[in-house]
């Protein structure tokens, strides 16, 4: 498959997809910011991969999944870092004592 033929299809399911999957998102984790930023990494994702691998067959269906668990990454990377910055604010409380 040709660059501009990849190109082409992953505009064309931005255009399709796009809202549907930020809607969708949205609805899932309660959150626009990140169900906007999940959208947006997939799309980088498909213009990364599809190149390599073809554009799947059921291109909305592996952007409704690849921003889900882009989606699902982000938010247990921000619960880890509160719970980093937690404790590393009781170990400084303890050395400061």
């Amino acid at each position: 498959m040709t660059g501009s033929t990849v190109a082409q299809a992953i505009t064309r399911a931005h255009h399709e997809q796009r809202a549907r999957v930020v809607a969708g998102l949205a609805r899932r984790f309660d959150d626009l910011d990140v169900a906007e930023e999940a959208t947006a990494e997939a799309f980088v994702a498909a213009a990364e991969r599809w190149p390599r691998e073809g554009v799947p067959s059921n291109a909305g269906g592996w952007f409704v999944t690849t921003a889900t668990r882009k989606g699902i990454d982000r938010l247990r990377r921000e619960s880890q870092r509160e719970a980093r910055h937690q404790a590393a604010h009781i170990i400084c409380r303890v050395r400061w004592r």
